[in-house]
């Protein structure tokens, strides 16, 4: 007789680590940092929406069911409900989620897995097993000459219970590592292709390209007296930003940010002619007191020279921002550059020039540009009060 008691294969044991497995939650923070790359943003909403959407509910569904052994509709749920994270276009819902359900399965991993489950095994009963014996009670009329006893049959050796080796779990810190290690690669990695690739959005759009120019009505403001223009200079003009930020108390370096702008730019100087002027006469040489040299502003950039430049680090993804933030204040920058005072002492010689000849040609007019009369000018402006007219230079003398 065969006695099969109930048998069951061991469990392993499956250690808590919170609502959603750390692989889905790692998945979720990957993901939703993809909305800080710029050409993942360059992108059509109607791609990276569903393509996000899409990349996290599928991959967590089948997390959920096979590796946390949750029901479908668990399964489906939590799919369903962190791929909707992931698709909202920022990286401020995803994020502080999968870190919260992350540090979560930390808390409930450091806390230990429970012990194995007592599993029942069963020993089939061997088939030759002596069977206990059963009394009889006989009166003997006669005694038959004896008959000699069959060889007792030996008792088949029970099959030795099978040895069950527990799976080995990895400590919860040793998957986290894991998981972050490699999303960090794989954001790297997508960043490094994504920057190889610069034409990639261009191939998931059309691009119709329409130019128009619209001309709003000019605010007309009027000069008293007119401006004469003296000088312009022109330079190319770099500007550069750099950000480096740390975390965790200056323990992390994050990267450097740099952002640089080249561009030519000219510069113009003026004064202007309501200002007070003043002349003196010694002997034959006219002194000029002219008024203060001011820039024309704004300076004139020229776009079609400009040169842009950035490069950001291995944690940082503002580079666009940075630029553009750059751009808004190039042109006040130059304005200040402009005014600056070791700017104006490059060009005041030449301005000096042009109000000498603008005051020849009117003493020409006059008939007072010869040598009995004015045969030299000297030009002193407004911030030269101090000094004397006798040690200024001639700038113009009749010949």
């Amino acid at each position: 007789m065969n006695v099969s008691p109930a048998s069951r294969d061991p469990l392993p044991a499956h250690p808590p680590d919170g609502p959603v497995h750390p692989l889905a939650a790692g998945l979720l923070v990957f993901v939703d940092n993809l909305w800080m790359l710029a050409d993942w943003n360059a992108l059509s909403w109607l791609l990276t929406i569903p393509l996000s959407f899409l990349s996290v509910a599928l991959v967590t569904v089948s997390i959920q069911r096979y590796l946390h052994h949750d029901g479908w509709r668990k399964s489906l749920g939590k799919g369903l409900f962190l791929g909707v994270l992931a698709g909202v276009p920022t990286s401020i819902t995803g994020t502080p989620v999968g870190l919260a359900l992350l540090t979560w399965s930390g808390i409930m991993r450091a806390k230990g897995a429970p012990a194995p489950q007592p599993t029942a095994s069963g020993v089939r009963a061997s088939a030759h097993s002596p069977q206990p014996p059963v009394p009889i009670e006989a009166q003997v009329v006669s005694a038959p000459p004896p008959v000699p006893s069959p060889p007792p049959v030996g008792t088949a050796p029970s099959p030795p219970e099978p040895q069950i080796t527990p799976r080995r779990i990895e400590p919860w810190w040793v998957k986290l590592v894991i998981v972050l290690l490699l999303c960090g690669t794989i954001l790297l990695a997508t960043k490094l292709v994504l920057d190889r690739m610069g034409g990639l959005a261009s191939k998931f759009r059309q691009a119709h390209i329409t130019e128009t120019f619209t001309s709003a009505l000019p605010k007309l403001d009027r000069t008293p007296g007119g401006n004469l223009e003296l000088a312009t200079a022109t330079s190319t003009e770099t500007l550069t930003r750099a950000d480096e930020r740390t975390i965790a108390w200056d323990m992390i370096y994050l990267g450097k940010t740099v952002s640089e702008i080249s561009v030519p730019v000219t510069y113009r100087f003026h004064l202007q002619l309501r200002d007070p002027w003043k002349l003196d006469v010694i002997g034959n040489t006219c002194v000029v007191r002219a008024p203060a040299i001011r820039p024309s502003l704004p300076p004139a950039i020229h776009t079609e020279g400009m040169q842009k430049r950035s490069e950001s680090g291995w944690a940082r993804f503002d580079a666009r921002e940075q630029m553009a933030e750059l751009e808004r204040g190039l042109t006040p920058r130059l304005a200040r550059h402009a005014g600056d005072p070791r700017r104006l002492a490059l060009v005041r010689e030449e301005c000096r020039k042009t109000v000498a000849e603008f005051v020849r040609d009117w003493l020409l007019r006059e008939d007072h540009w010869r040598k009995d009369r004015f045969n030299t000018i000297k030009v002193l402006f407004a911030d030269e009060a101090n000094l004397k007219p006798e040690l200024a230079p001639s700038v113009l003398s009749l010949k």
